[in-house]
């Protein structure tokens, strides 16, 4: 199982960290104080752990392979301090669970055939867009449309080769 702070580390109001794997959500489950028996709702818990209250986050719940990277996953979204964020990622890493690398989500939703190649890249480039002009080149690779493209070229493509 893996995890991984989805929003930047600093002083913020929210903090989303995305975990992913088979059981995860009995693991997480088992550290709420009223468990979760629903998935693709958002619900308020608190999440605990040994020490006693973590934070009241917001939860959702998501069952492979209607996920983001196509595996059981959970989005935890708790305030947004650094002191929060660190006993949270103590507490996964407690739990068993490794910090993914960076893209390793996006890694997986391509490996599970959620997403295509060039939709994987897109969304890095989308990610570290820094202009408006970036921003929308990256939104319309990973809306599909180069995907579209070079479909539509291929065909023609076998289509002029088997006439030749």
């Amino acid at each position: 199982m893996i995890f991984a702070l989805a929003t930047p580390v600093g002083k913020s109001a929210i903090a989303v960290i995305r975990v992913a794997g088979e059981g995860c959500h009995k693991k997480i489950n088992s550290s709420l104080d009223k468990p979760i028996n629903a998935f693709g709702q958002i619900f308020l818990r608190d999440l605990r752990s040994q020490e006693g209250v973590l934070d009241s986050c917001m939860l959702v719940f998501y069952k492979g392979p209607k996920s983001y990277c196509g595996e059981d996953m959970v989005e935890i979204f708790s305030h947004g301090g650094l002191g929060v964020v660190k006993g949270i990622v103590g507490f996964l890493e407690q739990l068993g669970m490794r910090e993914a690398e960076p893209g390793e989500f996006t890694k997986i939703a391509f490996q599970n055939g959620k997403i295509n190649l060039l939709k994987a890249e897109s969304i890095g480039d989308l990610i570290h867009s820094e202009t408006e002009l970036q921003r929308k080149q990256a939104v319309n690779l990973v809306n599909g449309h180069a995907s579209k493209y070079y479909d539509d070229l291929r065909s023609k493509l076998i289509k002029s080769l088997s006439f030749i």
